[in-house]
């Protein structure tokens, strides 16, 4: 019995610093790293595009063969540009889709080749990820990202410094839509509207099962932003001229 509770105490004790190490990385919380590394959770509070308070919509994990061209065509009649962290492998089954993405202006940022758990790999491993992921982009597109998140956005400072040496700027954002959790749409749009301000990068994804609600969040969202006076724009243009990068030292 005695061994049991020691192996039982044991495993919870590494289930919560497992815990507590994921939060310390994950993508949604700035810290240290971002402060002093300079990735980017948001663009300037004061930047103005249009004379509006610039926003970023931003989606994760894609190209999806069924949802992705669902989403395209709605950002289409809306004439919204957004900004697609694309996965590697994804884009060499699809490259038609990321090719459609390219050529109605939109961004595309390089979201590793097998969306993989980054902290956990040395910088080798997370600049062949990288790398996979540019050859298969441009082979697609003739484009190399200069954008690129880290899935999860888990990051520690040799993953920063990985992505640096192969000069890519880190994008994370500061409002997570959780459009994943399978929440109404309303829910959704309430959730991201309560959390945006002026400068803010949301972070939403269509390739997924029932990714058909984030198209229809999409839809119903980007009016709203507009009638709070936001203006839409790829994360390079809400950025601006803040061309930082993270020492790669």
């Amino acid at each position: 019995m005695a061994v049991f509770i020691a192996v039982l105490v044991g495993a919870l004790v590494l289930g919560a610093l497992g815990g507590l190490t994921y939060l310390w990385w994950y993508g949604g919380y700035g810290g240290p790293i971002d402060w002093v590394m300079h990735t980017v959770r948001h663009a300037p509070r004061d930047r103005k595009v249009n004379a509006k308070p610039v926003v970023a919509l931003t989606f994760d994990d894609g190209p999806d063969p069924l949802r992705t061209p669902a989403l395209l065509d709605a950002l289409r009649d809306l004439d919204v540009k957004a900004t697609f962290f694309v996965v590697g492998r994804a884009v060499e089954k699809h490259p038609e889709i990321v090719e459609r993405m390219a050529a109605e202006g939109h961004e595309i940022g390089n979201h590793t080749f097998h969306h993989v758990y980054l902290p956990l790999h040395r910088h080798r491993t997370v600049e062949h990820e990288l790398r996979a992921a540019d050859r298969a982009i441009e082979d697609a597109t003739g484009i190399v990202p200069t954008l690129a998140r880290p899935p999860w956005g888990a990051r520690r400072p040799s993953t920063v410094r990985a992505f640096a040496r192969l000069a890519k700027k880190v994008v994370l954002w500061d409002v997570n839509s959780y459009d994943w959790k399978g929440r109404p749409s309303g829910e959704v749009i309430e959730r991201v509207m309560e959390r945006t301000k002026p400068g803010s990068i949301i972070l939403m994804h269509e390739a997924r099962e029932n990714g058909e609600t984030t198209i229809d969040i999409v839809r119903r969202l980007v009016p709203v932003l507009r009638a709070r006076g936001y203006q839409l724009a790829t994360v390079t243009t809400a950025i601006g001229n803040d061309n930082r990068i993270a020492s790669a030292a």
